[in-house]
């Protein structure tokens, strides 16, 4: 009985495996730096990249709350996501970035963009995710329940096994393989500073530690850097122009 049960939580795992990670090729032509963020780190690291852009655009600013609004009140343009017209859209009132995340229109653009990464190849899409968390779960509590009864030397290593794979990021091979590529073909600037067309895609690629290298006052103003570091920097910027402009709302952004 022990090595039919070993054999179904091999087997689930596998089934797991295969639907959290296939495909190992994706589409990534045509794919902007919010959807590259959208592969790292899922539409949070996209809405904080489109916010980033926007920023940098000058269409938006940080108040003295944190809070975001919009200041200029132009559409962004036809060149730019849905996730970026629908955060300039809820930005025209102050809004912190979490309470901007869940207004209707926000929510929609992200679920877009969870969408078009799935059919991309480069995410695993709900559907999927639900079954192979299913699988794993249950190929988890069998092997709990095999440690417990008969073997914890079988039992224990395809437990934490099981625990692995529902807690690993939701990317695919595809999505893997997409950013470590360019990773390479993009590293973090040493010296160089880099261009405003470029720190959207270091954000995408980089998360945080592009933010606090290319943008450190904006994003600790804004709450995008929850952590020492940030409130390091908001102190350190309080009393300089771009501190002061940034806290008053009139410039300054991720």
């Amino acid at each position: 009985m022990g090595s039919i049960s070993v054999v179904c939580v091999v087997a689930g795992l596998v089934g797991a495996g295969l639907l959290r990670w296939l495909p190992a090729r994706g589409r990534a032509d045509g794919l902007t730096a919010v959807g590259v963020a959208g592969v790292r780190g899922g539409s949070k690291a996209a809405l904080t990249v489109a916010v980033v852009e926007l920023h940098l655009a000058g269409s938006i600013a940080v108040g003295r709350s944190g809070r975001l609004r919009r200041v200029v009140h132009t559409s962004p343009g036809r060149d730019v996501t849905s996730l970026h017209r629908a955060a300039w859209t809820v930005f025209g009132r102050e809004l912190s970035l979490a309470d901007a995340a869940v207004a209707p229109a926000v929510r929609q653009a992200r679920e877009e963009v969870r969408a078009e990464l799935a059919g991309r190849g480069l995410r695993c899409g709900r559907a999927r995710l639900a079954v192979a968390g299913l699988l794993a779960l249950t190929a988890g509590s069998t092997a709990v329940a095999v440690a417990v009864q008969e073997s914890p030397w079988a039992g224990l290593p395809l437990a934490v096994l099981s625990l692995a794979v529902l807690c690993a990021p939701v990317r695919t091979l595809a999505g893997y393989r997409l950013m470590r590529e360019m990773r390479r073909l993009h590293p973090l600037p040493g010296d160089t500073p880099a261009g405003p067309g470029e720190i959207g895609l270091l954000a995408a690629l980089h998360g945080r530690r592009a933010l606090r290298l290319l943008v450190p006052e904006f994003a600790a103003c804004a709450g995008l850097l929850r952590d020492r570091a940030s409130r390091e920097t908001v102190a350190r910027t309080e009393g300089d122009s771009y501190g002061s402009s940034a806290l008053s709302g009139d410039g300054g952004g991720i």
